[in-house]
C-alpha cells in the first residue's frame, strides 16, 4: 500500500536496512541484559519492572513504526508511547510487595499487550497525518500492514535459526564446531535475533507493493458463510439442549468468547477498508449481514456463561478479564446488528463502530493499570464476601491466589479471612491459611489440605456412598488407605444427585477378577464433572497398592456409554454378576468387565 501521508520519508534501501539491523540488535542486547539481571538484589524491583516495560515496549513499537514513517519520527513517537505505558505498568506494579511479580501475572501483561496492539495503528496514522487519526481506511491499512510485516519478519528469524542449526549439525559431521562456538553466548543469540528481525522488517517494508495482507483477507472472508452456518445451527440447538445442559459442569465461556471474536474479525474483514474493497457478491454480503444480526445472541450467551461462573466461584482476575472481553464483544454484537437493521450505510456504520470500540478498549486498558480497576482488590473482596455469605466452601475459596498471586490486596484479604475464621471458630480454615502461607508451591499446599481433610472426606464418603449387594460393607480403614485423588473423584460424584434425589454414586463388591478376593475389589459408578456416568474397577488392597482401571463391554468389545439412570438401577439392585472369563457387572442390558 502506498502511503499518502505528508510526513513519510522513503529511506534508501541499504541505509534503512543497516539502521533497522542496528535497532533490532540493540533491542535484543537490551532484553538479554535485563534477563541477566533478573532477580539481582542490587536492582530495585520497581526499577527493573520499569526498565523491562520500557525496553520491550520501545523496541516493539519503534521497529514497527520505522519504515512506514521516517526513523526519527518513529523513534520519538515510540518513545512517547513507551514512557506512557511504562508509567502505567509501574503504577500497576505497586499492587505487589515486589513489583516484578507483575511480570508473572498473565492477565495484566495481556492487557498491556492489548494496549500495544490497539494503540500502535493509531500512533502510526497520527505520525503520518494527525488529521486522519480517526479515519477507518487508514487505521485498517495500518493495522493489517503492521501485522503482516511483523509476521513475515518473525518467519524470517525462524528460517535464519533453522538454517543456522542445520549448518552447525552438518559441519559437526566433519568435526567443525565454529558455528556453535560463535552462536553459543546468550548475548550473541539475542543480539543476532534482533538484528535479523530488524532486517526482515526493513525488507518487508521495501516490498510492500508486492507483499500485501489483502490476498489473505480475501481468502479469510470466504469463511463467513461457514461460520454463519455453524453459529445458526448452534443458536437453533440451544433451546432444544437447554441452558442448563449448555452451561453445565464445564465452562462454555471460553468457546463462546472465541466464536464471537472470530465472527467479529470475519465481519470486519468482509467490510475491508471501504465500500469499494468490501465484499461485492450478493451471497457473501447477505451472509455477512446475517452473521452480524446473530451476533447479539452469541455474545449475550458468552456474557451469561461468565456470569454463571462468577456466581459459582466469585470474581478472579481471569474472570474479570473474561467478563471485560465478553462485554466488548456484546457491544460489537449489538452495534453490528443495529447497523445492519438500519439498512442503508450499514457498512460505514460498522466501520465507525470499530473505531469507537477500539478507542474504548484503549481507555479501559489504561484504567486496568490504575486503582480504578484493581483486579486484585475486586477479586479479594469477592472471596471475602463469599465467605461471609457462606456461599463458598473452603475448597472453593481461592486461598493460594490470595496468598501468592493477588499482591498486597490478596495478602490483606487473607488476614481478614483469618480473623473472620478465628472469630467464628473455623479452625480448619485457619489451618489452611497457615498452610498456604508456608507452602512454596500450589501442589505442596494442596497436599497439606488433603492430608488435614482426609478424615472428614472419608467420613462423608462412608455416609453417602451406597454399597451393594445389600449386606456388603466398606470400612473407614480401607478408604483411608486409598489415594486422595480417588476419594475426591468419588465424593464429587456422590455430591451430584440422581433424578430421584439420591447420591450420584454406588459401589458394587464382587469377584470381578477371580485371582483377587471378592472383598478386595469392586466396581464404582459415579457422576463425572460433565454429568456423564463413569465406572471404574478398583482393587481395594492397601498393602499391594491401589489400582483403578476402566471397564469395557466384553460382548461388544467397546467402552460403554451409560445413561444417567444406571446408578439408580444399581442402587435398586437391578444388576447381576455374569462370568466372562472375568466376572462382569450386568446392568441395563450392558456388561461391564474390568479392562486387562
Amino acid at each position: 500500500m502506498e502511503n499518502n501521508g505528508t510526513h513519510h520519508v522513503q529511506m534508501p534501501g541499504v541505509s534503512h536496512r543497516l539502521i533497522m539491523v542496528g535497532l533490532g540488535g540493540l533491542a535484543g542486547l537490551a532484553l538479554w541484559g535485563l534477563g541477566e539481571r533478573w532477580g539481582d538484589p542490587s536492582v530495585p524491583p520497581a526499577l527493573y519492572l520499569a526498565l523491562f516495560a520500557f525496553v520491550a515496549t520501545y523496541a516493539c513499537v519503534a521497529l514497527a513504526l520505522a519504515g512506514p514513517v521516517a526513523i526519527m519520527r518513529a523513534l520519538l513517537g515510540a518513545l512517547a508511547f513507551a514512557i506512557l505505558l511504562t508509567l502505567l505498568i509501574s503504577l500497576a506494579g505497586t499492587r505487589y510487595v515486589e513489583a516484578t511479580n507483575l511480570l508473572d501475572e498473565p492477565v495484566v501483561m495481556s492487557v498491556a499487550a492489548v494496549m500495544v496492539l490497539f494503540c500502535t495503528p493509531f500512533l502510526l496514522v497520527w505520525l503520518r497525518d494527525r488529521s486522519a487519526v480517526l479515519r477507518y481506511d487508514m487505521l485498517f491499512d495500518a493495522a493489517w500492514m503492521l501485522t503482516a510485516r511483523y509476521a513475515l519478519a518473525w518467519v524470517f528469524v525462524a528460517a535464519f535459526w533453522l538454517i543456522a542449526f542445520l549448518s552447525d549439525a552438518l559441519l559437526e559431521l566433519v568435526d567443525i564446531e565454529v558455528i556453535n562456538t560463535l552462536l553459543g553466548p546468550g548475548w550473541v543469540r539475542f543480539g543476532l535475533s534482533g538484528a535479523v528481525l530488524g532486517l526482515g522488517l526493513a525488507v518487508v517494508q521495501e516490498l510492500r507493493q508486492t507483499l500485501s495482507p489483502y490476498p489473505l483477507l480475501r481468502l479469510l472472508r470466504l469463511l463467513v458463510p461457514l461460520v454463519l452456518a455453524v453459529v445458526a445451527v448452534f443458536l437453533l440447538a440451544v433451546p432444544l439442549r437447554g441452558l442448563d445442559r449448555l452451561f453445565g459442569e464445564f465452562s462454555a465461556g471460553g468457546t463462546l468468547l472465541g466464536a464471537a471474536a472470530v465472527a467479529v474479525s470475519l465481519i470486519s474483514m468482509a467490510l475491508d477498508r471501504d465500500d469499494g474493497m468490501a465484499v461485492q457478491t450478493l451471497g457473501l454480503r447477505l451472509a455477512t449481514q446475517a452473521l452480524a444480526v446473530l451476533m447479539p445472541l452469541l455474545t449475550a450467551l458468552a456474557v451469561w456463561a461468565v456470569i454463571l461462573r462468577v456466581r459459582q466461584y466469585g470474581w478472579t482476575p481471569d474472570r474479570i478479564l473474561a467478563m471485560t472481553a465478553a462485554l466488548f464483544l456484546l457491544a460489537y454484537g449489538v452495534t453490528y446488528c443495529g447497523a445492519v437493521l438500519l439498512r442503508s450505510g450499514w457498512m460505514a456504520r460498522i466501520r465507525q463502530v470499530n473505531v469507537g470500540i477500539a478507542l474504548l478498549v484503549i481507555v479501559v486498558s489504561v484504567l486496568w493499570m490504575t486503582p480504578v480497576l484493581d483486579i486484585y482488590r475486586i477479586s479479594t473482596a469477592s472471596q471475602i464476601d463469599r465467605f461471609q455469605n457462606e456461599s463458598a466452601s473452603q475448597d472453593h475459596l481461592s486461598l493460594w491466589p490470595l496468598a501468592h498471586e493477588w499482591g498486597r490486596a490478596g495478602q490483606t484479604g487473607l488476614v481478614t479471612l483469618e480473623t473472620m475464621a478465628d472469630t467464628s471458630g473455623d479452625q480448619n480454615l485457619v489451618q489452611r491459611i497457615v498452610d498456604v502461607r508456608a507452602a512454596t508451591n500450589r501442589y505442596q499446599f494442596e497436599q497439606e489440605v488433603q492430608h488435614h481433610d482426609l478424615p472428614e472426606r472419608v467420613a462423608e464418603l462412608l455416609d453417602v456412598l451406597p454399597v451393594r449387594p445389600v449386606g456388603a460393607t466398606l470400612d473407614a480403614e480401607t478408604l483411608r488407605s486409598l489415594p486422595v485423588f480417588a476419594l475426591n473423584l468419588w465424593l464429587n460424584g456422590c455430591r451430584h444427585k440422581t433424578a430421584d434425589d439420591r447420591p450420584g454414586c454406588v459401589l458394587v463388591k464382587g469377584a470381578f477378577v477371580p485371582s483377587v478376593p471378592e472383598d478386595e475389589q469392586a466396581m464404582i459408578l459415579f457422576f463425572g464433572d460433565n454429568g456423564e456416568t463413569r465406572v471404574s474397577h478398583v482393587l481395594l488392597r492397601a498393602d499391594d497398592g491401589f489400582v483403578m482401571r476402566d471397564v469395557f463391554d466384553p460382548a461388544t468389545r467397546r467402552w460403554p456409554s451409560l445413561p444417567a439412570a444406571t446408578i439408580s438401577e444399581v442402587q435398586d439392585g437391578a444388576f447381576d454378576l455374569k462370568p466372562t472369563g472375568v466376572n462382569a457387572l450386568a446392568v441395563g442390558g450392558k456388561l461391564l468387565a474390568p479392562s486387562q
